[in-house]
C-alpha cells in the first residue's frame, strides 16, 4: 500500500514537473515576442533576485519539515505531526514577511550599490515582495504534505501557480505595452504574485480537507517538545 501511494506520488510530481515546464517554455516564447529583447533583458535583471530570496528564505524548509513530519508520522503521532506544521508555519509566515519587507526596502538600495544596474528594475522589483511571502508560505505545506508521502497537493498547487502566473503575466504585459515598457515589465513581474496567492489557496484548501477528513483522536501518543528545539532541528 505504501509502495503504491509512493508511486502515485512521484507520478503525480513527474506530471505536474512536465506541465510547468511546458507552461514556462510556452511562456518565455510568448513575453519575449511581446516585451522583445529590451524587456525581456530587463525583466531578467528582476526576476533572478526574486528566485535569489525566496531560495534563501525557503532552503531546506520543505525537505527539513517533511523528515520531522515522517518521524512522527511513522510513530502515528499524527497531533505532534500537526503540532510541528503549526510551529514551522508560524515561524516561517514571520520569516517570509520579513524577506518581502526586505526586498521593498532593499530594492532601492540594489539599485544605489550597482548590484541591479537599471534603475528601471525598482518597480518591478518590489512588486514581487507578496509573491515571495505566498511562495515561502506554500513550501510549508508542501513539506507536510511530503512528509506524509502525499505528493498531489504539491503537484496540483506548482500546476495552479504556474499557469495563473502565465496567464496574468502574458496578459499585463500586453495590456500595458502600449504605456511604455516599464510598466509592461512591471506587469509580467506582478504575475507571480497572483501565481503563488493559487497556489497557496490551493493547497492550504486541500489541507484544510486533510485535516476534517482525517481523524487523529485516536492515533499514537503524542510526543511535545519546546518550539525552539524543534525550530532548531
Amino acid at each position: 500500500m505504501a509502495k503504491n501511494i509512493f508511486l502515485r506520488g512521484a507520478m503525480a510530481l513527474t506530471v505536474a514537473g512536465i506541465i510547468v515546464k511546458l507552461l514556462g517554455g510556452v511562456n518565455r516564447i510568448l513575453l519575449s515576442r511581446i516585451l522583445g529583447g529590451e524587456g525581456i533583458g530587463l525583466y531578467q535583471i528582476a526576476y533572478p533576485v526574486y528566485i535569489l530570496a525566496l531560495s534563501i528564505a525557503g532552503a531546506g524548509v520543505p525537505i527539513a519539515l517533511s523528515v520531522m513530519i515522517a518521524e512522527r508520522a511513522a510513530q502515528r503521532d499524527y497531533a505532534g505531526a500537526r503540532r510541528i506544521f503549526y510551529i514551522v508555519l508560524a515561524f516561517m509566515s514571520i520569516i517570509a514577511l520579513f524577506f518581502g519587507l526586505a526586498l521593498i526596502i532593499g530594492a532601492e538600495g540594489l539599485i544605489e550599490y550597482g548590484l541591479v544596474r537599471d534603475v528601471r528594475a525598482h518597480v518591478p522589483l518590489t512588486v514581487l515582495a507578496p509573491a515571495l511571502v505566498f511562495a515561502v508560505i506554500a513550501c510549508v505545506f508542501r513539506g507536510y504534505f511530503q512528509g506524509l508521502q502525499l505528493m498531489t497537493p504539491t503537484a496540483v498547487s506548482q500546476m495552479c501557480d504556474q499557469f495563473v502566473r502565465v496567464c496574468v503575466m502574458l496578459l499585463l504585459a500586453y495590456i500595458l505595452l502600449p504605456y511604455g515598457l516599464e510598466p509592461a515589465v512591471t506587469g509580467a513581474a506582478f504575475g507571480a504574485v497572483p501565481g503563488a496567492l493559487a497556489g497557496l489557496t490551493v493547497i492550504g484548501a486541500m489541507y484544510v480537507h486533510h485535516v476534517r477528513s482525517f481523524d487523529i483522536s485516536d492515533t499514537g501518543e503524542v510526543i511535545k517538545e519546546p518550539a525552539f528545539r524543534l525550530l532548531k532541528c
